[in-house]
């Protein structure tokens, strides 16, 4: 689906562009999902905002909220958790091992 010539297309990037032909949306749809995702993903500790939770605050087909949140994450517009030495730091600050946790 080409949607070069829909409202608000012109903000979009190459890449934004070919996501929504390949999902079949519309740009506005896009825009929408990416403002709601991003925002709800920023304002949650990192790694908290899980795809179920795209999915139930998206109004449009559950594969298509998947594969957006997805490539979202990969591109970190969505924090994620940071792994650490044990377990995961939902911290959006780097974490750095004491002496005490090193021995």
């Amino acid at each position: 689906m080409d949607v070069t010539g829909y409202p608000l297309a012109e903000f979009l990037s190459l890449a934004e562009l070919d996501c929504c032909s390949i999902l079949r949306l519309h740009p506005e749809q896009y825009l929408a999902i990416k403002h709601s995702l991003v925002r709800a993903g920023r304002t949650m500790p990192a790694g908290t905002f899980k795809k179920r939770d795209a999915q139930k605050l998206c109004r449009v087909d559950v594969n298509k909220t998947s594969k957006v949140f997805e490539w979202f994450c990969k591109l970190g517009w969505i924090p994620q958790a940071v792994p650490k030495l044990g377990g995961f730091d939902y911290g959006n600050e780097p974490h750095y091992l004491s002496i005490d946790e090193y021995s």
